[in-house]
């Protein structure tokens, strides 16, 4: 049984070259939020793995065997439509609803100032995901900004994968994922590095493209608590 926890995928380094220490820093975040949502799962094997583009993500991802899968963690940059990787300045290279919603970003992050903003050859929707590769009761959690964000037109990130992977006839699996910006004070200015993570403010909870939980629950959302809700 495999677990997945994929981390960072902000972009280290500027156009020039030069260090961008801002990507480092939120890298580091990512990394130590994946380590601390990594000791609450008991079991399984825990295959930790440093974003770099969704090709490279997806690929992992389907290469594994049918209903391998228990789980899936994604730490990095989010919107109600994507998860944000990124290597070259102006260029996603990560995950996206569908096509709609790619020509929606690319026209909001465009500007005189900063240029075109393009999405690479490595970018990947989410239908591009085998969800065959997962068990049953799967879990997902997204641990970016608000990709679980409410009344929002067309499907966001969270309810996107959560009707793929019911249509692959995972009907006891589930999403997680944030309504509003994440952060890693879990603990508020008292967090130390170590202890970031991303499991606290709101949260909602996806079964089929349909909300069936919010909640404010600081820290780990049990499965089994959520495999009630869908019974």
């Amino acid at each position: 049984m495999i677990r997945f926890l994929f981390h960072s995928g902000t972009r280290e380094k500027n156009a020039d070259g030069s260090v961008r220490n801002v990507g480092i820093a939120h890298n580091s975040a990512f990394y130590f939020a994946a380590r601390n949502v990594a000791k609450d799962y008991t079991n399984g094997e825990k295959r930790s793995i440093k974003i770099t583009t969704a090709a490279d993500m997806v690929k992992k991802i389907n290469v594994c065997a049918t209903k391998s899968v228990a789980s899936l963690d994604v730490f990095c940059h989010g919107t109600p439509y994507s998860l944000n990787f990124s290597i070259k300045e102006n260029e996603n290279c990560g995950l996206v609803t569908g096509w709609m919603a790619k020509q929606g970003l690319r026209a909001y992050y465009s500007s005189w100032d900063d240029g075109i903003y393009n999405f690479s050859s490595d970018s990947r929707y989410v239908s591009n995901i085998d969800f065959k590769v997962f068990v049953n009761d799967a879990r997902i959690q997204i641990h970016g900004c608000n990709t679980a964000r409410g009344s929002m037109p067309g499907n966001t990130l969270v309810e996107e994968f959560s009707e793929q992977i019911y249509k692959a006839g995972r009907k006891k699996a589930y999403v997680i994922g944030h309504t509003d910006k994440s952060n890693p004070n879990i603990n508020g200015s008292k967090t130390t590095i170590k202890q970031q993570d991303y499991r606290h403010g709101e949260r909602s909870i996806y079964h089929n493209g349909k909300l069936i939980k919010k909640t404010k629950k600081k820290g780990i959302i049990t499965h089994t608590e959520i495999q009630e809700l869908i019974k």
